[in-house]
């Protein structure tokens, strides 16, 4: 036993030295201006902390470091999950940032901050990592030029909006807990405890909701994702969307675990009006990039059903389809950023787009087609078990109301792949191998993991238990 606790705790090491790679490769970027060093030394360190966290996950311990971090399965899940993200942005943004140098010193400390909320055992943990996601972000938007100041501007002040909510809920539950820990006990004694907490659990779900992109608070997603360049829209979509649910999950069913009808509630209504909107404003949009902006939000929506459960069934759908809805925008975003390049922006333009380019006309089909729910690919195993949580948990209004939602997409998604199979003879559109390798892998993966999920729902399941045993 003393050899297998060493065994783990030596991963553990590996697994932190590896990610401090990763940021300092990252930090001292500018100094050696490499991008071919640059890429291979960030791929190596992310290898290795999906190697490590691999490792750590199948050993199912709990660890917690100076109070701040906890390495246990859920958190280990994630990191891995964002390593890879990372991996593929990485890519993506080589040979199509303007500054591929600096935009890798931002992503180290984006990294930073997303093993950061990963790996939480205090709420100061999540604060500090959320803002570390989201500011440089930001500045990664502003190293592309005047350009794309707007949608740099719109992200840091639903950022800095954002950050402040959850700040003063942090402030609210000091006088219950001045560790702050994310295990903290929360006092029903007194009506003044009971209503600083409440107050404290709708300021987490506000502030949250801005890199979520729940309704109402998702208003400026669309002009940041078409605003920003291709490869950091993956990244807002895939990635910083995805931490603000990792960060409720925690919130939620750990700290606030006794007011869990509350929030089941509040859920609902959230997960109902974010699906429509999206899905809605989604139908009339003629920009390819800024339809597939409001179908990220219909998305959101839906992994939000898993939360309105309140049941470790839910939380496992919702952590399958985050993965699942990851893959399927990064996929997504690295052919609209492609295709942008080269001024193919409108639905009118997509015409023909199987002529000129019949692999990306195929993956984009097969992306759109995932997020549908069509069987056999992940995106149709990640609805299924939200929409059978859902019944499950006696919410059955909610799963009619999201299989109504996932017709409406039908139309919208169906009108980009009619324009990409329509006949319209132009010249060939060779696509930059960056773009390929992305699309490949996200491409395999969702028709893999579709096809054959049960590892996938197994490692879920064993995620979102430790994460209810974390309370």
């Amino acid at each position: 036993m003393v050899q297998i606790a060493l065994s783990v705790m030596e991963n553990v090491y590996i697994l932190l030295s590896a990610i401090s790679a990763f940021v300092l490769f990252g930090v001292i970027a500018p100094l050696h201006k490499r991008k071919k060093l640059q890429l291979t030394l960030s791929t190596l360190s992310l290898i290795m902390v999906v190697i490590g966290a691999s490792y750590v996950f199948t050993a199912s311990p709990f660890v917690s470091t100076v109070s701040l971090f906890a390495i246990y399965p859920f958190s280990m899940f994630f990191v891995i999950l964002f390593s890879i993200a990372l991996i593929l942005i990485n890519i993506l943004s080589y040979r199509n940032a303007k500054d591929y140098i600096q935009f890798s010193t931002m992503l180290s400390f984006i990294g930073l901050g997303l093993f950061a909320v990963s790996m939480a055992n205090s709420l100061i943990t999540i604060l500090l990592g959320i803002e570390l996601v989201t500011i440089p972000t930001a500045f990664a938007i502003l190293l592309n030029g005047k350009n794309y100041v707007e949608a740099a501007v719109k992200l840091f002040i639903m950022a800095a909006i954002g950050v402040s909510m959850i700040a003063f809920a942090i402030v609210l539950l000091f006088p219950l807990d001045p560790q702050l820990s994310l295990s903290m006990t929360i006092s029903n004694s007194s009506s003044t405890a009971t209503y600083l907490s409440l107050l404290s659990l709708l300021l987490f779900i506000a502030g949250l909701s801005f890199d979520a992109s729940l309704f109402p608070f998702n208003l400026w997603v669309p002009d940041v994702y078409a605003g920003a360049p291709g490869y950091i829209t993956a990244l807002l979509a895939g990635v910083n969307k995805k931490i603000a649910f990792v960060a409720l999950f925690e919130i939620l069913f750990i700290v606030m675990a006794p007011f869990s009808s509350t929030f089941a509630l509040l859920f609902q209504g959230l997960a109902i009006v974010t699906m429509f909107f999206g899905n809605i404003a989604a139908m009339i949009q003629d920009n390819v990039k800024r339809l597939f902006a409001y179908s990220s939000i219909s998305q959101a929506g839906y992994i939000a059903i898993g939360l309105a459960t309140a049941t470790a069934y839910g939380i496992s759908a919702s952590i399958f389809q985050i993965a699942a809805h990851m893959f399927m925008i990064i996929g997504t975003f690295a052919i609209v950023m492609w295709l942008e390049q080269k001024n193919v922006k409108t639905l009118n333009d997509y015409n023909g787009l199987s002529a000129r380019n019949g692999f990306a006309a195929l993956s984009l089909t097969v992306f759109m087609l995932s997020m549908i729910g069509m069987p056999p690919l992940m995106g149709f195993v990640g609805k299924f078990l939200l929409f059978t949580g859902a019944i499950s948990a006696n919410l059955l209004p909610l799963a009619v109301l999201a299989i109504i939602n996932s017709f409406i997409s039908v139309y919208y998604y169906a009108k980009v792949i009619l324009a990409m199979y329509s006949k319209r003879e132009r010249e060939a559109l060779p696509a930059d191998a960056s773009v390929n390798a992305v699309v490949w892998i996200c491409l395999i993966l969702i028709v893999l993991l579709g096809i054959y999920p049960q590892p996938l729902i197994t490692i879920t399941s064993i995620s979102a238990a430790s994460l209810q045993l974390l309370h």
